[in-house]
């Protein structure tokens, strides 16, 4: 988990909507402005940079050959539905998340795992507000909360850096939102294991070559860092961010301060 950020306004025909239907709930929203919907998940998709704001895979597009790999997550939940307030419709409430394993039919087919879920599969309707990090309010931009196994890709909470008062929390986060499996016997048989060993696996092969053609480790792991972390504020950021982050170190916090990383 990462911090996130709303940086643009409330999406228009959301704005619109709410204007005339402050108290409806979610499923009358979606259910009578489809372009409504459609333009909160892109604006969400475009605010992340990309990535679930749970387990920070990127959010995969359908395309026409299958289904989006995302969704619409309400951080408080959505029902029951008793306004005011109305977390329901609240852009500050909406987050956008992967399917966590649990959809079959999506362009990226290797991420249906059922019954290997993780995000909001096993947040469900749960309100865990104030047990688990929320990323747009208790996340900060530095120091980094999380550090990770080089040989599984397993997810701590990284006690050296992370703040005293979100150490509960970010633990929580971790077991609730299942994204270190702690029951699996290698990192094969979990989806996010897998996922970020491989990010792992190919940092340390674009490290090898950078120290191969004669840079030192500091000088390879700079080149990596702003390989990786792009100044650009509308591109895309790396799948498993904070995993790329932990592994480049150093390099990496230089890196976010020198752009003005804010989330």
């Amino acid at each position: 988990m990462k911090k996130v950020l709303k940086r643009g306004n409330v999406p228009p025909l959301l704005d619109s909507y709410l204007q005339t239907n402050p108290n409806n709930d979610w499923d009358q929203f979606t259910g009578n402005d489809r372009n409504g919907h459609a333009e909160v998940k892109g604006a969400l998709r475009v605010d992340q940079r990309g990535l679930c704001a749970y387990c920070e895979i990127d959010l995969a597009l359908g395309n026409g050959k299958g289904l989006d790999d995302f969704r619409v997550e309400h951080f408080h939940p959505k029902k029951p539905h008793n306004p005011p307030p109305n977390h329901a419709l609240n852009w500050q409430n909406l987050l956008a998340v992967c399917t966590g394993g649990n959809v079959r039919d999506l362009a990226a087919s290797a991420r249906f795992t059922s019954p290997d879920h993780s995000c909001d599969v096993p947040k469900e309707n749960h309100n865990w507000v104030g047990q688990i990090l929320d990323p747009l309010t208790d996340i900060p931009a530095f120091p980094p909360l999380f550090s990770y196994e080089e040989n599984s890709g397993a997810m701590v909470v990284n006690r050296a850096s992370c703040p005293v008062h979100l150490v509960s929390k970010a633990e929580a986060s971790i077991e609730k939102l299942l994204l270190s499996p702690q029951q699996t016997a290698t990192p094969s048989d979990s989806r996010l294991l897998r996922f970020r060993k491989a990010v792992i696996d190919k940092l340390r092969e674009e490290l090898q070559a950078r120290l191969e053609s004669g840079l030192s480790v500091p000088e390879a792991s700079e080149r990596l860092a702003e390989a990786h972390f792009p100044a650009n504020h509308d591109s895309p950021w790396p799948a498993f961010f904070s995993c790329v982050r932990w592994y480049l170190g150093p390099a990496a916090e230089a890196r976010l301060h020198a752009i003005g990383y804010q989330g």
